[in-house]
Order: C-alpha cells, then sequence, then structure tokens
C-alpha cells in the first residue's frame, strides 16, 4: 500500500523523560485518522515529528521515502500543512491576509503575492465558508472563525495531508461539526490525507475510518473504529468505566459507573 508518510520505531524525551516510545505509525493517501488519548499520551509529540517540527531522539520519519529532516521546510510545507491547538494571531491582519500566509512557500522572499495567489486564498475561504469574513480583522472574530481561517490558510498549501491538533477545542458544538464536515470533505473530493488528534469520542466514532489510541506514550490499540473503540481499550485509555453499543451500524458510548 502506498504511504505518504511512515515512522518506524520513534522515541522522543523532554529533559530525560521518555514521551514516545517505539511507536510506528503511516498515512495513506485518502485515509482520515483519529488520535485519541488522554492528556499527557504524547499526541502532541506525536504530531509534531509526523510534521517535522519535532525531531526524534532514535527512529526515523519518511514522506514518501525521504527522510522528513532532509526536506527543507519550503518544499515540505507545499505537501504538508500542520494546525497547531491553539493558534496564534499576533498582529492585526485581515483575515485575507492571514489565509494568504499559507502561500509563503510558493512566493519568493522579495516577492508579493500574485492575482493567482489571492484566486487560491478566495477560493478556500469559500471552501470553509468564511468569504463574509474577509476584510475582518482576525483579532475581531470568533475563536470557531479563527480556527476555519487556520484551515483555510493550511488549504492554500495545496498540501495532500493535513496534520491537526485538536481543531475543535474551545469551540462550541456548531463549529466543530462545521470543522469535522469539512475535514470530511477535503477528503472525499480532494483526496486530502488527514490525521487528527482529539478528545472528541463521538466525532471519531462519526467521522475517522482508522484510529490510534495512544497511552504513556505507545499506540497500544490501532485499527477500524469498530474494532478499536471497546469498553476494555478506552476504559483503559481514560482511566473510567464506559459502556460501549453498537446498534444499526453505529458505535455508541456512554459513561457508566
Amino acid at each position: 500500500m502506498e504511504r505518504i508518510i511512515e515512522c518506524g520505531n520513534i522515541v522522543f524525551s523532554y529533559n530525560g523523560t521518555d514521551v514516545l516510545n517505539g511507536i510506528n505509525f503511516s498515512i495513506s493517501p485518502g485515509q482520515m485518522v483519529g488520535i485519541l488519548g488522554a492528556n499527557g499520551a504524547g499526541k502532541s509529540t506525536l504530531l509534531k515529528i509526523l510534521s517535522g517540527l519535532l525531531q526524534p531522539n532514535s527512529g526515523e520519519t519518511l514522506y514518501r521515502n525521504k527522510e522528513l529532516s532532509k526536506l527543507g521546510r519550503k518544499e515540505l510545507s507545499k505537501h504538508l500543512a500542520y494546525i497547531p491547538q491553539n493558534p496564534v494571531f499576533a498582529f492585526p491582519f485581515t483575515v485575507t491576509e492571514t489565509v494568504l500566509m499559507g502561500r509563503a512557500p510558493y512566493i519568493g522572499r522579495f516577492e508579493f503575492e500574485r492575482e493567482g495567489d489571492i484566486e487560491i486564498a478566495g477560493q478556500a475561504m469559500e471552501t470553509v465558508g468564511i468569504s463574509h469574513l474577509k476584510d475582518r480583522l482576525i483579532s475581531q472574530v470568533s475563536a470557531g472563525e479563527r480556527q476555519l481561517a487556520s484551515l483555510a490558510r493550511a488549504l492554500v498549501q495545496e498540501p495532500e495531508i493535513m496534520i491537526l491538533d485538536e481543531p475543535a477545542t474551545f469551540l462550541d458544538v456548531r463549529h466543530r461539526t462545521e470543522i469535522m464536515k469539512i475535514l470530511l470533505k477535503l477528503k472525499e473530493e480532494r483526496g486530502i490525507s488527514i490525521v487528527s488528534a482529539t478528545h472528541d469520542i463521538f466525532a471519531a466514532l462519526y467521522y475517522f475510518e482508522e484510529i490510534k489510541i495512544l497511552k504513556d506514550g505507545v499506540i497500544f490499540a490501532e485499527g477500524s473504529t469498530e474494532t478499536v473503540v471497546t469498553e476494555e481499550n478506552l476504559s483503559n485509555a481514560y482511566g473510567i468505566n464506559v459502556t460501549v453499543k453498537k446498534e444499526n451500524g453505529r458505535v455508541f458510548v456512554f459513561p457508566s459507573d
């Protein structure tokens, strides 16, 4: 099977404390993978390694059989887009200007955006539903709208894979649903691979075709939603008792005593 990103036996430590220990992970074209796990399980660290933002202490991460560490950041950004958990917007740019920043890999050091770049940004804003905000300052829109702008900024990179760290954190139900629907649409209509860490078990059940569960820096369960989302696995991962029911091909999770 073709792989876009593949990592083998990844080990990573912070100040001598192991965060990831022996991780093997691969992503195929058009795949939508959800990463579950409690706080401190290593999800964010794994995503940063997959994105080339962190280098593992040992093991290797490959992008289409090339070592990620040997690819320049600009070149990698044409293929891979990373959206952090809490994107920071330090300056009062407009939404359009913020989205256009995603075109940086295609623009020379002393060049300005071309008409084609502006058109691509406009299409991305339309795709995520924020065209009406194009002239608003990014600091003056809601948290959900800023997250959609981050998604549009990633989209204009024209990536084949998007890596997202808790994309719907702190958002209301409407914006969480909007973001997940957009990601699914990008996967189905454009073939973009999606990898996302999430605490939202219900979104994971509904949108992701494959689930990986991290605990204490290792992947202890992975596979299809139906096979991975079990009472034993979720109770083990989160330290709580849950009940899992399967009806009409759907999986439902409930807290239990």
